[in-house]
């Protein structure tokens, strides 16, 4: 019970220390024009930056531990006007801490992030350069926006609802229609039924007469194997067809003769002097198989030249097939019992075309921001080693898109950001991604691993390179990263503290708040438990109460402690 009383009163203290924004209103005057948020209090006013992108011609603001009256989401404004033109109200974390970010694309009288700001009791101010714009209240242009919208989703509805009965009485019609066609179908069935019981009926009939009467010529036979034979199959796959014969009596090669000008291979075995012509209707390289005087005679297609073997007292023809591209194979066999087919190719897959693939790749576009209080943070490349066995570099964050390459353990990759599941990395003048979980900072690696750098190092003639700074990106020219903040009052953390003990910050009263690592040398701030309003920032090397600052990574800040002569260490994350 106590400790929910204790949450419940940390949770009604973030929310009493969270400003709220009421309204956003616009206006200008005969000098300029100005955006003012009403805050609901003058009290605990929150930080304030505001960013420029030249490519996209937005400018977004934010304020730190806000709420907005209205809620996040996309107002319009005008979209013809030469300042505000709408405004994406979101939440988002930003160097540790929560912002209330307004994203606004805006026209041709806001060309920068080096507008002047001023504060008026609980109105903050931004100015914009430029006269005669529109004056709006947001509030306002919300509430007629959303009257709008029920407006018009009333009569979508009503249009829905006109479209729906529409289609019900089509679907009455369509039942109707194939109700008709059922008994018209049903009919035809049965007529067809009829039919084919007299086609059996006659067909029987003849049969019955032709076993009787002798055969004085030939006549294609397309449902039972010849008399003297046990089986004959074809088989297609793989960029090969066989055609395989098993006759009562075992068939030596002696038997076989080779193909003559007529494309006919004669076996001499014993059987019919006389019998049907039995077409093959599978494959390309027998068409027909007939019984004469000579013995049993097997009709090849025009050209064939197939390899000609003997195996068990079976004959076997072999060549080389290429019409089928798929993979799988076609099986067919005739025996006295049946003709059996048997079909297992599979479709082509489908290949994209290159033009379609393209369009996956954006163009990098150079963004360019300025500000007129800024503190500038110049990134620093860091040095990735590939901890796998092997691992796939590609063209885009994602596993399915194309692998330009494959590196191995060992193998050195310059750090350039870090997306999802992938990281952005350099090798030579390719740039592409990698997982990263195949790929570790040469501070992070295990004892193990390191050994095994070493030996692969020695192997390649290489020396390791932990604690070298890699080489230049051709990318670093093209970005400018910069932040611009106002304190409204609040203490600068990158301001040194006067009057601090000389024993140093005693961590056990500070919490961690922000990394700041894309800097020469990275750097940690920190809070007091007690007074949010003080805070410190520290780096490697820095003494700290009984102690110092070992180690600063993305994530966490290690201290190496000293007390009553024994060393210990300590970890602070965020």
């Amino acid at each position: 019970m106590k400790c929910k009383f204790l949450l419940m009163l940390l949770s009604s203290a973030v929310a009493l220390q969270a400003a709220l924004i009421k309204d956003v209103r616009f206006s200008c005057s005969a000098k300029d024009c100005q955006m003012v948020f009403q805050f609901a209090s003058d009290k605990n006013l929150p930080t304030f930056f505001q960013k420029y992108d030249n490519a996209s011609k937005k400018l977004t603001i934010g304020f730190s531990e806000s709420d907005f009256a209205l809620g996040v989401g996309n107002y319009d404004i005008d979209g013809s006007s030469p300042f505000v033109r709408s405004m994406r109200v979101f939440k988002e974390q930003y160097r540790g801490m929560n912002f209330l970010k307004i994203e606004m694309p805006v026209g041709a009288n806001v060309t920068g992030d080096k507008n002047a700001i001023a504060l008026e009791k609980s109105n903050f101010l931004l100015k914009f350069a430029g006269k005669n714009g529109k004056s709006w209240t947001l509030s306002k242009l919300y509430a007629a926006n959303k009257k709008a919208a029920e407006k018009a989703a009333r009569e979508e509805e009503k249009r829905l609802a006109a479209e729906r009965k529409a289609a019900e009485k089509q679907a009455a019609l369509d039942r109707k229609a194939a109700e008709a066609e059922r008994k018209a179908a049903e009919k035809a069935a049965r007529e067809e039924e009829k039919r084919m019981a007299a086609e059996l009926k006659a067909l029987k009939k003849r049969a019955q007469a032709e076993a009787v009467a002798p055969q004085n010529e030939a006549a294609p036979v397309a449902s039972a194997l010849l008399p003297g034979l046990k089986e004959m199959t074809v088989l297609i796959g793989s960029g090969m067809e066989q055609f395989r014969l098993v006759a009562d009596t075992r068939i030596g090669i002696d038997m076989v003769s080779n193909v003559n000008g007529a494309f006919v291979i004669n076996v001499a075995v014993g059987g019919p002097a006389k019998s049907p012509v039995f077409k093959v209707n599978t494959g390309a390289l027998v068409k027909s198989v007939f019984w004469d005087a000579n013995g049993l005679n097997i009709q090849l297609a025009v050209g064939a030249k197939p390899v000609i073997l003997v195996q068990d007292g079976a004959l076997i023809l072999q060549t080389s097939e290429n019409a089928v591209r798929r993979d799988g194979f076609v099986f067919w066999s005739a025996r006295p019992n049946g003709i059996y087919v048997r079909d297992w190719m599979k479709s082509p897959d489908a290949v994209p075309e290159f033009s379609e693939f393209v369009k996956t790749y954006e163009k990098d576009s150079k963004k360019v921001v300025a500000s007129s209080q800024t503190f500038h943070l110049r990134p620093v490349l860091r040095e990735l080693i590939v901890v796998a066995d092997e691992t796939e570099f590609y063209a885009a964050p994602n596993e399915k898109s194309q692998v330009m390459q494959r590196v191995v353990f060992g193998d050195r990759l310059v750090n350039m950001d870090l997306i999802g599941l992938y990281r952005k990395v350099q090798i030579g003048n390719k740039i592409g991604y990698v997982n990263r979980r195949a790929v570790s900072f040469s501070d992070e690696l295990s004892a193990v691993q390191m050994e095994r750098l070493k030996k692969v190092d020695q192997e390649r003639g290489e020396k390791l390179t932990q604690g070298m700074k890699p080489g230049g990106s051709a990318l670093d020219e093209l970005y400018e990263d910069r932040v611009t903040y106002s304190s409204f009052g609040r203490r600068d953390p990158f301001v040194e503290i006067k009057g601090l003990v000389e024993e140093g910050i005693n961590i056990d009263q500070v919490e961690l708040v922000g990394i700041i690592w894309e800097s020469e040398e990275p750097v940690a701030i920190l809070v007091d438990s007690k007074n949010s309003g003080v805070s410190y920032t520290i780096k490697e090397g820095d003494k700290i109460m009984n102690g110092k600052v070992l180690k600063i990574t993305q994530t966490d800040v290690l201290f190496l402690i000293q007390e009553f002569g024994v060393s210990r260490r300590y970890s602070m994350k965020f």
